[in-house]
């Protein structure tokens, strides 16, 4: 028997998607892969809707820069997704009858729904024979122009022409079962991910090279009516000392206190609110969810006023002062049984009155939000 490849565990994903969440293709026999020739005649006689993936072209991405001769190359899959529609009759709205659904508009349908589900679902984890992600494929819509259609239907004998969209897969590693460690992926906190910065045996995890970046000595300046508030993560170490974090990964009970340094302006308020993203057990992602207000209680946290020996406003890593230290809790959908890997994004929001530049008279209040910080981890 031949092996899996990353290839064909794509093809096994991308169907195994569609069979989950389009609710009129509910027997997988119904989703075929393989080019329309072979297909599409024993798919007109089953008399159902159907969709055929049509894997039409691989292509050879080159090799990472950083890569070792031990680690795979990657390629692009460019797959032709066509439906096969069946005359169906549903209710007629308004009125008691029934009315005809052409192959026609249900060839329409269905191609509406691929479209919607890779829109809203666009990435498809690629696991080894453990069940371990390796590779994480984006799959992105591949434009195709008539004599590019033309030239890929005229190579299936005399089957006609079906309605079809393409798109495109990547990047799916050659051989599928070797996890590559990679450095730290950077971008926006809005869609801000975390590799896994393991290193591989007999090379020493901690270098002379950090690559999250380090808490510094933080002063806010509160003299200014718009000030922003900062925060970081405290992690206590075995011996009791402890360190800061703006990216930090949370292993084991996600359901505990964390603790949180926060520096602002003396007896000013402020609030925790989450940002919160997953990717469930079915690889299926739950988009990042927006301002979820930290339980920890109490939910007003109010910075204590300032001392001879004591500024509310200043971060010390080397002199980390208790009356900052504030606690919070990880949403709850974190510690969820489908969870399989997770992201929140943590930040302090004050309010701030202020009279409107248009009319002084009246207050408005612009809520101002901190810098944010980054816990990471994998599901129960």
């Amino acid at each position: 028997m031949l092996p899996t490849s990353a290839l064909s565990f794509a093809a096994y994903s991308l169907r195994h998607l569609f069979l989950n969440n389009i609710d009129e293709l509910d027997d997988v026999n119904n989703i075929r892969i393989g080019n329309p020739a072979d297909n599409i005649k024993d798919l007109d006689d089953a008399e159902e809707n159907a969709l055929n993936l049509f894997f039409y072209n691989v292509s050879y991405d080159g090799y990472p820069a950083d890569g070792s001769s031990d680690d795979p190359f990657y390629v692009r899959l460019y797959c032709l997704i066509t439906a096969i529609g069946h005359k169906t009759k549903e209710p007629e709205s308004p009125g008691p009858g029934e009315r005809d659904v052409s192959k026609g508009e249900n060839e329409l349908r269905m191609i509406g729904e691929v479209m919607r589900i890779l829109h809203q679902q666009p990435l498809l984890a690629v696991d080894d024979e453990q069940g371990e992600q390796v590779a994480m494929l984006q799959v992105v819509p591949h434009t195709l122009n008539l004599d590019n259609l033309n030239h890929i239907w005229s190579t299936q004998n005399e089957i006609s022409y079906r309605l079809s969209v393409a798109y495109e897969m990547a990047l799916a590693p050659v051989p599928r079962n070797t996890r590559v460690e990679r450095s730290p992926l950077v971008g926006d906190p809005q869609m801000l991910s975390w590799g896994d910065t393991a290193r591989a045996a007999g090379h020493d995890r901690d270098g002379i090279i950090d690559l999250r970046p380090r808490v510094e000595s933080v002063e806010v300046d509160t003299a200014a009516d718009d000030w922003m508030p900062h925060i970081a993560i405290m992690e206590t170490l075995a011996d009791d000392s402890t360190r800061l974090h703006y990216i930090h990964p949370v292993d084991g009970d996600t359901d505990v206190a964390l603790d949180i340094v926060i520096a602002g302006k003396a007896g000013s308020t402020l609030r925790l609110v989450w940002k919160l993203w997953r990717r469930k057990t079915d690889n299926s992602i739950v988009a990042w969810q927006q301002d979820i207000a930290d339980v920890e209680l109490p939910a007003d946290k109010t910075l204590a006023a300032a001392a001879d020996d004591f500024s509310p406003a200043r971060i010390d890593p080397a002199d980390i002062d208790a009356r900052i230290v504030f606690h919070a809790r990880l949403p709850a959908e974190v510690g969820a049984v489908d969870t399989k890997s997770w992201q929140a994004v943590l930040s302090a929001v004050r309010e701030w009155s202020h009279p409107d530049p248009a009319d002084p008279d009246i207050t408005r209040v612009t809520p101002i939000r901190s810098n944010t910080v980054l816990l990471y981890g994998v599901g129960p």
